[in-house]
């Protein structure tokens, strides 16, 4: 185990510090990734790849299964998952930028996978119904929100996952934090549009909002530590969804 991945891996004990804001608006960030879409792979996939394909192996979507991709970019998980869940499951990418969707539907389109569908739409208010999910994957999303609308967004992500679902984040990660962590938060304060995620507790936190966590993987990419955790619904004593999240008003 490298320095940075046994650092991360002992920070899940460290009680959580401060987390970076996210000072851009969604709109702002709408009209970003609408301009990036066309060279996102070649800036990010290199840094992105590694992360992702342990996320999608540790997630194993199975054929007939049904798979939201949250905030799915240029469709890159998605084709993955489309040929996983085979032509009797679903896959189903949104994303809060219409030419991030486009770029996304050009992937499954050129790959032959007609069954993958692609709606333009916002990670914090998803437009399915309660369990209509079997598994949900986000691969650096879930650091672009800001952190006051965290919970919110995993109980909205929850709520769509079937009782006994999945779900596999990806994220940088704020376990381990060291000198690299420290310069790349610096460098998001001073360029938040340009360098847009940051580094968050993830673990923990889906913990707090109503997950159990059945794995772990510590990562690092350019040198930061990144966590992958599979997780399910974890349900309160009465037998259902925690509190939170029963009788939420539609």
């Amino acid at each position: 185990m490298t320095d940075e991945r046994r650092a991360a891996s002992e920070a899940t004990d460290r009680p959580p510090g401060p987390i970076a804001r996210v000072p851009r608006s969604k709109s702002d960030a709408r009209g970003w990734y609408d301009a990036f879409a066309r060279r996102y792979d070649a800036v990010a996939d290199p840094f992105e790849a590694p992360a992702r394909t342990s996320g999608l192996e540790l997630l194993a979507p199975e054929p007939g299964e049904r798979v939201l991709d949250v905030g799915c970019g240029t469709g890159t998980a998605l084709v993955v998952i489309a040929r996983a869940v085979g032509p009797t499951g679903a896959a189903v990418g949104i994303d809060l930028a219409d030419g991030m969707c486009r770029t996304s539907r050009r992937a499954l389109a050129d790959a032959g996978l007609e069954r993958g569908v692609v709606i333009a739409g916002d990670g914090a208010s998803l437009p399915f119904a309660d369990a209509a999910f079997d598994a949900v994957f986000a691969s650096f999303v879930l650091e672009l929100f800001d952190t006051s609308e965290i919970p919110a967004v995993l109980a909205e992500w929850h709520r769509v996952l079937a009782p006994n679902g999945r779900l596999c984040v990806v994220s940088l990660s704020r376990g381990g934090f060291g000198p690299t962590t420290w310069l790349y938060e610096r460098v998001h304060d001073l360029l938040p549009t340009a360098v847009d995620c940051r580094p968050i507790y993830v673990t923990e936190t889906l913990r707090e909002v109503g997950f159990r966590v059945l794995e772990t993987r510590y990562e690092t990419v350019w040198r930061l530590p990144v966590e992958i955790v599979l997780c399910r619904p974890r349900e309160d004593e009465s037998g259902g969804r925690p509190a939170n999240q029963r009788d939420r008003p539609r």
